[in-house]
């Protein structure tokens, strides 16, 4: 018990300080690590509840009915042979039995080992000089290590099954900063979202929950003011100098300036109006809602685009109304 009271406060404070460390890895936005945060503290604060309480416990119950049951000390009574008798005999004979080894273990380390490395010192150095030049070899002459290339960029340190060695090998070729790396002439694209509130309302604490999309009510594209603000914007990202232009424009580049254009061109048929002939920009809110969907049904079977989950452009609601 007084062990106990002087070592319990010094492994709360260590238990407590460890755990809050692992606990301040809650901040983190990475889920996995938040999950591991809260893991490893509780399981340290954990294993001192149990270090103070259960295992005191354990080491009281051992001691007082535990050796008394394996006691194989108490001196038999000659007359009488009963089984008790020949438990005693088994223990004195397995307390025999870990002795001898106890002995030999300590005459090993303390004098045969010692021996045996004075006596063969040159035997050794020869050994371990050998084993020195037979990896130089291996390592510099044949096979040789190789050293990283374009072909093979890092050394292999796991089995070839493992994800960091796949990745190596199959999938940063599927990342375009990776093209990029290795020198292929490639963009990175920039996807710009407008129309979506950036909640995370997914379960922090589970790695597989991705929350729901949870749409901007006050968002509306169709109106005057968007439009222009959202035109305006892609202009002066045209001048920026990491912009590039793509061969063909259509709605993955700014949607906003590909449906300008269409709306500009000449009405090939009188019903085909309003969403022809429309040189004033911007639209009204009726005219824009109705010929934005045709103007990406046109687009879609002259071109070939197909708006779907993964392409950038607009996108509608159940009503069919564009959100985003």
């Amino acid at each position: 018990s007084i062990t106990l009271q002087h070592a319990a406060l010094s492994m709360f404070v260590t238990s407590f300080t460890t755990a809050a460390a692992f606990y301040a890895n809650y901040v983190s936005n990475i889920t996995a690590i938040r999950c591991f945060g809260i893991y490893a503290g509780t399981a340290i604060l954990v294993n001192y509840v149990l270090m103070v309480t259960w295992l005191p416990a354990v080491v009281v119950l051992h001691e007082r009915y535990l050796l008394n049951v394996f006691d194989c000390f108490r001196k038999p009574q000659q007359h009488v042979y009963n089984h008790k008798h020949c438990w005693t005999l088994l223990c004195q004979k397995f307390q025999d039995l870990l002795f001898a080894v106890s002995e030999a273990s300590r005459i090993f380390f303390e004098k045969v080992l010692p021996c045996i490395v004075i006596k063969f010192r040159y035997i050794w150095l020869f050994w371990f000089l050998a084993l020195t030049v037979g990896g130089a070899y291996i390592v510099c002459i044949n096979p040789k290590m190789k050293l990283p290339s374009l072909e093979l960029s890092e050394f292999q340190v796991f089995r070839s099954s493992h994800p960091f060695e796949r990745y190596d090998a199959e999938y940063k070729k599927l990342f375009m900063f990776e093209r990029v790396h290795h020198g292929e002439e490639l963009h990175m694209p920039i996807t710009i979202i407008w129309g979506v509130s950036p909640e995370d309302n997914g379960d922090p604490l589970n790695p597989k929950s991705k929350g729901k999309l949870k749409l901007d009510s006050s968002f509306n594209i169709a109106s005057q003011e968007s439009q222009v603000w959202i035109y305006n914007f892609c202009q002066k990202l045209r001048n920026q100098t990491f912009f590039h232009q793509p061969d063909e424009q259509d709605f993955t580049s700014c949607f906003i300036e590909t449906f300008k254009q269409w709306m500009e061109n000449d009405c090939d048929e009188p019903s085909h109006y309003p969403c022809c002939s429309q040189p004033k920009f911007p639209f009204k809110q009726e005219v824009f809602e109705l010929c934005i969907k045709r103007a990406i049904m046109e687009i879609e079977r002259s071109t070939g685009y197909h708006l779907d989950s993964k392409t950038p452009g607009p996108r509608f609601d159940r009503n069919d109304t564009i959100r985003a």
